[in-house]
């Protein structure tokens, strides 16, 4: 075999090395305990950011586990509640926004002011559809 041939041969092993591991962890995440299901979620992905070498999301990842300590069901609902109320204010403004501009008939700021209410929609849509 030549030397690229096995050069591939440990590439494809290794990278089955790195994602089984991370496979496993993200597939035993569904605990009915929010706090233990994030902190489950987190450990994945700091597995993920060493895995990759990504030392910056790595060291956010780390804080925000080590936050874990303090974490509540009610903090974890609460913190979610208010998200999306705040979410929703970014909608209900871009929604003002958008009238404002079709009223002046500017079609580019028109457009413009659909695709900020368009993200600001999918936001919310990703805040609600994120488990605790």
């Amino acid at each position: 075999m030549s030397l690229r041939c096995w050069s591939i041969r440990i590439a494809i092993a290794t990278a089955a090395s790195i994602a089984a591991p991370l496979t496993l962890a993200a597939a035993s995440c569904d605990t009915p305990d929010p706090c233990a299901a994030r902190a489950c979620r987190l450990d994945a992905e700091i597995a993920r950011a060493k895995a990759k070498g990504n030392t910056k999301a790595l060291t956010r990842l780390e804080r925000e586990r080590a936050g874990m300590s303090h974490c509540s069901d009610d903090g974890l609902k609460q913190k979610r509640k208010v998200a999306l109320e705040q979410a929703q204010q970014r909608i209900d403004k871009r929604e003002a926004e958008l009238k404002r501009v079709e009223a002046t008939g500017n079609a580019g700021k028109t457009k413009k002011a659909q695709r900020n209410l368009e993200s600001a929609r999918k936001a919310y849509a990703e805040i609600e559809k994120t488990p605790l």
